[in-house]
């Protein structure tokens, strides 16, 4: 009980978040303060010096339980290094706070965010646009409106596995195999020699088997042909045991998912390993 008022407290001094009513427990007559994700902090939680300047994934995870604990600070590692007059891609930014957190942080160092998804692009609010260098777009990523060599980094966060699947998104359009595939040559294309592609995706090293029906779940095979163009620069496998994700060696893999076999895992995980990855052109 002290180590979760602790955190309520670091939460509330940080400004993450905030009461929003009181509610009384009709039992013991008590009343329970109602806590709500502060509405300023809803998409991010900057700290900044004038020397270099940090991106807190903080306020984006507050109360996260997905992959995405594990994937947002992966990207926080290795957006590094962190240059002025940068142009950033994020694939997949439809309903993710992620691309506007960028924009305001990079907006001091001119960066150019731009989002992109086959949804529909979401409002961007003229208070928004004072605060960031921010675009987004309604975009299908096989088919990428930007000119040749213009990014110097993409993020791809839990988006490829997606991408010409039919799912419960409602997204119109006829299944493409090969379409996660036809977005990385888009990817190759769009970004700049020497530019980095941060991404995540659901993963297997084949002792478990099955695509969901929602998304793809790569193996060495999959994966190989997915990024066949370029370099890796690095490699992290997490494995979701016991509601924890725990970074794990790829020789320890198959071990400990033959282990983990017959345990389930949450519905709303894409798959019981996460592998991110940093990309080099």
């Amino acid at each position: 009980m002290a180590d979760i008022n602790k955190a309520i407290t670091y939460l509330q001094h940080e400004k993450i978040i905030h009461v929003t009513g009181h509610r009384k427990n009709s039992r013991t007559g008590v009343t329970i303060p109602i806590f709500s994700l502060a509405s300023e902090h809803s998409s991010l939680n900057i700290t900044d010096n004038d020397r270099i300047g940090r991106l807190d994934m903080d306020g984006l995870l507050a109360g996260v339980l997905s992959e995405r604990e594990v994937e947002y600070r992966f990207l926080a590692r290795n957006l590094l290094p962190i240059a002025s007059n940068m142009n950033i891609l994020d694939v997949g930014s439809e309903g993710s706070a992620l691309t506007r957190a960028l924009g305001r942080f990079g907006n001091n160092k001119k960066w150019e965010v731009f989002g992109i998804d086959i949804s529909e692009a979401p409002h961007i609010s003229k208070k928004e646009k004072g605060k960031s260098r921010l675009l987004l777009l309604r975009m299908d990523a096989r088919f990428a409106g930007f000119r040749n060599q213009v990014f110097d980094k993409i993020i791809c966060i839990s988006t490829v596995e997606h991408i010409g699947v039919q799912s419960s998104y409602d997204i119109v359009g006829e299944y493409d195999a090969g379409g996660d595939v036809s977005a990385f040559s888009e990817i190759y294309r769009i970004l700049k020699k020497g530019g980095r592609v941060i991404l995540t995706l659901p993963f297997t090293d084949g002792s478990i088997h099955g695509n969901h029906k929602e998304h793809r779940i790569y193996n060495y095979a999959t994966l190989s042909k997915l990024i066949s163009r370029f370099t890796v620069k690095k490699k992290e496998f997490y494995i979701y045991v016991e509601g924890k994700w725990k970074n794990c060696k790829w020789m320890n893999l198959a071990k400990r998912l033959q282990l983990l076999r017959h345990t389930e895992i949450p519905r709303y995980l894409h798959s019981r390993v996460c592998l991110c990855l940093l990309l080099e052109k």
